[in-house]
């Protein structure tokens, strides 16, 4: 095996960077569960409150939901994996101080109450899936991007979004579904929607655009993009970005990058 090259090398931190960024998405989806988690034990405490009264037992109560409402908020500004782990620390606490609170109150030969004890569990339950999400996202991750790791990826993004193939050699507009813009970095190809998280990051051979060859006097021709093996539906390409990918893949094709080289 060959050693990596500088490109090698960016094209797995922006791929690794990339990765971890839809982890982020994915955590910051999460967070309408974590919401919704605060208000049932919000909603919890407002009934034992009318029910008993002012009881301190409440005050912890209150914590928690304070908590879990603070944690669905992290997820949602500034998700993390660390705000899953949280997540799973305040609703397990949560579970185990119901379920505690209601062995007291038998131990004592007082009236258990079943739907406490049915929230308790279903709050472990949820702790426990939780807490193993957030086990298999720490394998994923041993190694997590830094803050300007990631600062860095989005100013990237930020750029290729705003970039205009006829002012930019390096820049493609390519507008399949869904629409597609991208940097020619050396020899990597960096790809992310014009709309949405997703991104793409390949190289010379994984990076295929095909243009048929007359052209109606518009300046755009029907074209079809594949990127790592996926096919995008036909949509028309601007001579700019062809000009600009076929400058970029015969420069690979001539530093003895072939067509099918990662």
């Amino acid at each position: 095996m060959g050693e990596m090259t500088d490109d090698d090398v960016m094209r797995l931190r922006l791929q690794q960077v990339a990765s971890y960024r839809q982890v982020c998405t994915l955590v910051r989806a999460g967070a309408g569960h974590t919401l919704i988690n605060a208000a049932l034990i919000g909603g919890l405490t407002y009934f034992q409150y009318t029910r008993f009264g002012p009881h301190p037992f409440l005050l912890v109560n209150a914590a928690f939901a304070l908590g879990e409402l603070l944690v669905g908020l992290w997820k949602k500004a500034r998700p993390t994996i660390d705000a899953v782990l949280v997540d799973g620390l305040v609703v397990g606490g949560f579970g185990l101080w119901v379920l505690g609170r209601q062995l007291l109150v038998w131990q004592a030969g007082g009236r258990v109450f079943p739907f406490s004890v049915v929230f308790g569990v279903w709050m472990l339950f949820d702790a426990v899936r939780t807490l193993r999400a957030y086990g298999d996202l720490r394998r994923l991750f041993p190694v997590r991007p830094s803050r300007a790791q990631l600062a860095w990826f989005d100013d990237l993004a930020a750029e290729t979004r705003a970039a205009d193939p006829r002012e930019d050699d390096r820049a493609l507009d390519l507008p399949t579904q869904p629409h597609w813009k991208g940097q020619l970095l050396g020899s990597t190809a960096f790809l992310v929607a014009a709309r949405g998280e997703e991104v793409w990051v390949a190289g010379p051979g994984s990076l295929e655009i095909d243009r048929h060859p007359e052209d109606a006097g518009t300046g755009r021709r029907p074209a079809a993009l594949r990127v790592n093996g996926v096919e995008y539906p036909e949509f028309p390409l601007d001579d700019a970005s062809w000009d600009n990918y076929r400058t970029w893949a015969e420069a690979n094709a001539r530093a003895g990058r072939p067509a099918g080289e990662p």
